[in-house]
């Protein structure tokens, strides 16, 4: 600024953006989909939901989905469902949802379990049935996050037998 003012040069724009100010991998938050953890692919079609989780990043496996999808291959239980079924395959961001991200841990097996017991209580589950067990846990605790019918009125309860 101080070059100007010195050659006389008055300076009609000025900008606050500089190289400095630029976005850099520190301050960026990451792309969802670069971590790993539990995820789930829900079929854009019948809306049918396939959980798992893996130690590789979100983007590899919904690319590793993509191409058995392509090569009408049995390597992915999702692929192989939206093959079977004509269903057709989708963006990331329409069919993958992020259910929980770590970098490692032992209670991602849990996580997953978890909600493969959710879809398929919902009767939604693309996962193996070798998957499933009963667990009075997780069924305890989807009944209390599930609304309750409100109780009927006393003149109603005196009626209905």
């Amino acid at each position: 600024m101080n070059i100007f003012r010195k050659a006389d040069l008055k300076i009609v724009f000025h900008t606050n953006s500089t190289i400095r100010n630029l976005p850099t991998q520190e301050n960026q938050p990451p792309d969802k989909f670069s971590l790993l953890g539990v995820y789930k692919l829900t079929c854009p079609t019948c809306n049918k939901a396939y959980v798992v989780q893996k130690g590789k990043c979100f983007t590899i496996h919904y690319n590793e989905h993509k191409q058995a999808f392509r090569n009408n291959s049995h390597t992915s239980r999702f692929a192989q469902h939206l093959n079977e079924k004509g269903h057709s395959f989708d963006t990331i961001n329409n069919i993958m949802q992020v259910l929980h991200f770590q970098k490692e841990g032992t209670h991602l097996n849990t996580i997953e379990r978890f909600h493969i017991h959710t879809e398929y209580t919902a009767n939604n589950n693309l996962n193996n049935n070798h998957t499933l067990f009963h667990n009075a846990i997780f069924d305890t605790l989807l009944k209390t996050h599930q609304p309750q019918n409100p109780p009927l009125p006393i003149l109603l309860r005196a009626v209905i037998p």
